[in-house]
């Protein structure tokens, strides 16, 4: 079973292009058995697809999100989210400094917030494995009667602390029972920063910097600064630059939130970017027959993507910047497989050959090719 929390990694994993052929392919397996089960009880169902994934290599599908993106093509169950000012969000940011974003409109449909997906979850196992009298498990996903967001709230943050923040100092301890969505809706947009020392006249006293007293988590209570030598990039990648031209490195562009996840539906955002940037030397874009909002593939042994072409004049020969992860035109086709001791994925860059497949007359017209950088 694959469960996609709002993640979709059909246009945001490495090697994007084998992964989604392999998935879908796998997926198409429970499909065909689900579509072969006219008449099937909901517990003959069960055991279809129970069969189909274990003794047929197949793989059930579940996609938890806003919209239906990508990768819903491979789902066989939607389990629709919410967003913030549809439910009330409680969220950290780099400075540790705790918000409450308060609801301020009703979801569409059955939409909910993703604790209480997860608390439906919970709750739905809790019963069958009540009715089958496994105590052990029926206590494991026992805790979840969470109605509220503000209960998942009070039952996570508040009772098991403040996750991920550190004591106040070495004789500090976790506090976070004194946060509540009261004090929070008086924080407003400031907030608190994490961990809080107290609450002073309705107010949380928050925590601006860590480490005052010079106690870090080490046996001596000395900080560690260690050297991150770069070993250059890995063999994989490196093997790419013997068969292909040109560096494709990839990133954010400041225009598009993420993988144009809300964007897809802007039509200011998508008219101008109506498909992935490739940014190019004017130089080898002239030798190669391409100007400014042309069509090109780009491709390798790993597999290919089209993207509409922006000349850049600060982008050195031989190499590129494309936008990454983007609804069309998706990057992640000729990145590697590579990744390291950790599993941690090498997806910024990969070598491959650029070319030009067409001309679009209306990215012409409509789209601005004046140069991003701002300076």
């Amino acid at each position: 079973m694959l469960t996609l929390w709002g993640c979709n990694s059909f246009q945001t994993t490495c090697n994007a292009q084998q992964y989604r052929e392999i998935i879908l392919q796998r997926s198409n397996i429970v499909k065909q058995a689900i579509a072969k089960a006219c008449g099937a009880t909901t517990t003959e169902m069960i055991d279809i697809i129970y069969d189909a994934v274990t003794h047929q290599e197949g793989l059930y599908v579940v996609s938890i999100d806003l919209y239906p993106v990508m990768i819903s093509k491979a789902a066989h169950m939607l389990l629709p989210a919410v967003h913030p000012g549809e439910m009330n969000l409680t969220s950290m940011n780099g400075e540790r400094r705790l918000r409450l974003s308060e609801k301020f409109m009703e979801p569409p449909g059955t939409a909910k917030p993703d604790c209480l997906i997860a608390a439906d979850i919970a709750n739905t196992l809790k019963k069958l494995y009540e009715a089958e009298g496994n105590t052990e498990m029926t206590q494991h996903f026992s805790g979840f009667d969470w109605h509220t967001e503000e209960e998942a709230f009070n039952d996570g943050f508040r009772q098991a602390g403040q996750v991920g923040a550190p004591p106040i100092d070495s004789q500090g301890g976790n506090t976070g029972h004194l946060v509540t969505y009261a004090l929070l809706k008086l924080a407003g947009n400031n907030g608190v920063q994490l961990p809080v020392k107290a609450v002073q006249e309705g107010k949380l006293i928050g925590t601006e910097r860590l480490y005052t007293d010079n106690q870090f988590s080490t046996s001596d209570g000395k900080a560690r600064f260690l050297p991150a030598t770069w070993s250059g990039l890995p063999k994989t990648v490196q093997l790419q630059k013997q068969k292909y031209r040109f560096w494709i490195n990839n990133g954010r562009v400041n225009g598009i939130w993420q993988t144009a996840y809300h964007n897809k539906y802007d039509a200011y955002i998508k008219e101008r970017y109506p498909m992935a940037l490739i940014e190019l030397n004017p130089g080898d874009a002239k030798e190669l027959g391409i100007s400014s909002g042309d069509i090109v593939e780009v491709y390798n042994d790993y597999g290919s993507t089209y993207a509409m072409a922006y000349l850049e004049k600060d982008i050195k020969s031989k190499q590129s910047f494309m936008l990454f992860g983007y609804s069309n035109g998706i990057m992640g086709n000729i990145t590697t497989d590579w990744t390291d001791r950790n599993i941690i994925p090498y997806y910024k860059g990969t070598w491959a050959n650029i070319r030009y497949t067409g001309s679009m007359d209306n990215y012409k017209q409509k789209v601005s090719f004046k140069t991003r950088r701002f300076l």
